[in-house]
């Protein structure tokens, strides 16, 4: 009898945690991975990694592609793979265009069926200016398919890779000839953003267009290509900063530009043949330190295609902000400040899965007092950007002010990647870990983190503990001593 009423308060208890589990409400959570070197430099190398570009592979979800500038000693780019989700990376060849010695300012893009673009500028000269655009194909194995092909002549700056189908984009910022007498910034404008479109997967190109007012102190093009021939570049507009704009000042460490400056967008919804006027999507953007006009904070745009949604964040005064487009850019709505403290954080990058989930991953200074060891933190929505869950994704703090040029300022490039897909996040930074003030050496790492959506109660849990608990009443039941089971087994 003893026994028999121990084990139906077992039961009983048994059954109480379950259907607890069954009633109890989850938040959304991230869990972060460890970080992974995505750089592959030599053991003496003393490079600085900066700005990647990640992409992952259609129908190939494990098969990710990195490529990154190397902005010191000697400009460069690299070029990275990962065939385990991130996991591991070795790095991909660049064949190089015709009489380059070097490649810069890379994007990369993958074709609906597989195909790998790697978009880049070998540089040259006295200044190291750009030569030429070239577009290189590769196979849906990673085997260069065919020689480089060039996409636009010299002074093509900061160029950016778009796919959508068949049809390949390519925006850059056409500097005036007198940009080649200069080492830094551009000459006064116009030094236009165009686009130039490619119906047959990139092979050949039309003659570019201009996306926006040439006379725009307009730099740090990103460009998305969607369904329905919707095109949109966003920028980072200077206002009247000439200075900034000239890199006049030399960069050198001081204060800051007055500002402000403001993050625009331009739309074109027949495939980027003609553009609207530009948006402001934010008109108030308070510069946080001089910079080299090349190596600005880029604003981050994403788009979310099913929902014709689109997402942009950028830095201002030490702040994260992101904003939402519900109508392909043509408005914007007003921004929220993302991060944990104010003051702390800078360079953004944004994604966007499948199932809407946005991302945004950004450099964080809040947990040094000094304001100069950062982490790299994700924040994860499912509301349309309403709400964040946030975790720290990079393994260990790092000094921000490795790989500067210029003394004190922070150049860790003018991007971080963001690649968003089905319950997971992968995130691409510059690191200075490995690094210190005299080599300034700076490596691309990466982390993959999980997300867990947020759960309500579990009715089939909450019904099988209801049932464990009832069973469990029923065996105490049956031992006690006045029961008839009781009375029978005592007969």
């Amino acid at each position: 009898m003893r026994r028999l009423a121990w084990i139906g308060v077992a039961t009983v208890v048994v059954g109480v945690v379950v259907a607890g589990l069954g009633l109890r409400a989850a938040p959304a959570s991230l869990r972060s991975g460890p970080t992974q070197m995505v750089s592959d430099d030599p053991e003496q190398a003393i490079n600085s990694n900066t700005s990647p570009v990640a992409v992952v592979a259609p129908n190939r979800p494990d098969t990710l592609v990195v490529a990154g500038r190397v902005d010191a000693p000697q400009l460069n780019c690299a070029v990275s793979v990962s065939t385990t989700g991130g996991e591991a990376w070795r790095r991909l060849d660049l064949p190089l265009a015709p009489g380059a010695s070097n490649c810069f300012w890379p994007d990369v893009a993958f074709s609906p069926d597989g195909s790998l673009l790697v978009l880049y500028t070998p540089t040259g000269g006295q200044y190291n200016l750009p030569l030429a655009l070239w577009l290189q194909r590769f196979t849906s194995d990673l085997a260069p398919d065919g020689p480089p092909i060039r996409v636009s002549g010299p002074l093509a700056f900061q160029p950016r890779l778009a796919v959508d189908g068949n049809r390949v984009l390519v925006a850059w910022i056409v500097a005036a000839p007198a940009r080649a007498d200069k080492a830094l910034g551009f000459s006064p404008p116009p030094n236009p953003i165009v686009l130039a479109r490619s119906d047959d997967g990139g092979h050949t190109f039309g003659p570019p267009v201009t996306v926006g007012d040439p006379g725009r102190l307009a730099v740090q093009p990103t460009l998305l290509a969607g369904p329905d021939g919707l095109v949109v570049v966003g920028a980072l507009d200077l206002g009247d900063d000439l200075t900034t704009y000239e890199s006049g000042d030399g960069s050198l460490p001081g204060p800051p530009p007055a500002g402000p400056w403001r993050v625009v967008s331009w739309t074109s919804t027949d495939g980027g043949a003609t553009f609207a006027d530009a948006t402001v999507v934010a008109d108030r953007v308070v510069p946080s330190q001089r910079v080299l006009i090349d190596l600005a904070a880029a604003p981050a745009f994403a788009l979310d295609p099913a929902r014709r949604r689109l997402y942009a964040a950028w830095e201002s005064g030490g702040d994260v902000e992101v904003a939402r487009s519900d109508d392909g850019g043509t408005t914007w709505g007003a921004s929220h400040r993302l991060g944990p403290a104010a003051g702390a954080q800078f360079l953004p990058g944004i994604g966007v899965a499948p199932d809407g989930r946005v991302d945004v991953a950004f450099y964080d200074r809040s947990r040094d007092r000094a304001d100069i060891l950062a982490d790299v933190v994700l924040a994860s929505s499912t509301d349309g950007g309403r709400s964040f869950v946030s975790t720290r994704v990079s393994d260990q703090s790092f000094d921000t002010r490795v790989g500067s040029f210029t003394g004190d300022n922070v150049m860790l490039g003018s991007h971080l990647a963001v690649v968003s897909q089905p319950g997971r996040t992968t995130v691409v930074w510059a690191d200075t870990a490995r690094g210190n003030r005299v080599n300034n050496i700076v490596d691309l790492t990466s982390a993959t983190a999980t997300f867990r959506p947020a759960r309500g109660r579990r009715t089939p849990v909450l019904v099988v503990g209801g049932l464990v608990l009832v069973a469990g009443l029923g065996i105490i039941g049956r031992s006690w001593p006045g029961s008839a089971a009781g009375r029978g087994r005592r007969s």
